[in-house]
């Protein structure tokens, strides 16, 4: 038979490896939520992505339709305060030819980032904004988005020009060659202007 002395300290080793066992639990569950955190993060950071290039392409799209129909470009909103809007509504000078819209959107405002416009720039020399139109360099229409977070830039760029360079503090992934420009430095939190190529300008 047990003495009062060996029960008593029997039951106090058994609350000591429950404690020690749960403590090994909520650790396990801890590095799991982190590790499932950062999958769910990075998850919807590539959805992002995916959903700003399918939505350049089909500002693409349309932007070209515009042209076709109405045999001009659209001229960048600093310029005359048109830009984007020229692609979903004829105001406030109504445009000859113009058939639109040419894009489901009916605001320049993106619903998670910044603003939409069309700006004018070279597509022969490196920039982040596209060098000033100049009448001997190739020229083209540019969308651009404000407000993009420096990790999704530098995911656009990889997806739409390829680059594979390492991502460093400071440092972007070419961000000012290609049909993908940004000037958005890479500092936690820091938002920027990501620049897409949509055409050559007609004229």
């Amino acid at each position: 038979m047990l003495s009062t002395f060996s029960t008593k300290n029997l039951r106090s080793q058994r609350g000591a490896m429950f404690g020690l066992d749960a403590r090994i639990a909520l650790a396990i569950f801890a590095g799991l939520s982190v590790i499932a955190g950062m999958a769910v993060f990075g998850t919807i950071r590539q959805t992002d992505v995916t959903a700003l290039v399918s939505e350049f392409d089909n500002i693409g799209k349309g932007y070209i339709n515009y042209a076709f129909d109405t045999g001009v470009d659209v001229t960048p909103g600093a310029t005359t305060g048109l830009g984007f809007t020229a692609l979903f509504e004829d105001t406030p000078t109504p445009t000859l030819g113009w058939n639109g819209p040419y894009i489901t959107r009916s605001t320049a405002q993106h619903p998670r980032f910044g603003v939409y416009d069309i700006v004018q720039g070279r597509i022969d020399t490196t920039g982040s904004p596209p060098g000033a139109v100049a009448a001997a360099g190739i020229n083209g229409a540019w969308i651009s988005l404000t407000g993009v977070p420096c990790e999704i830039a530098n995911d656009l760029d990889r997806t739409v020009d390829g680059d594979i360079d390492p991502v460093t503090a400071g440092i972007q992934l070419d961000p000012i060659d290609g049909n993908l420009r940004h000037d958005t430095p890479c500092a936690a939190g820091s938002t920027g202007t990501v620049y897409y190529l949509l055409s050559r300008l007609m004229s």
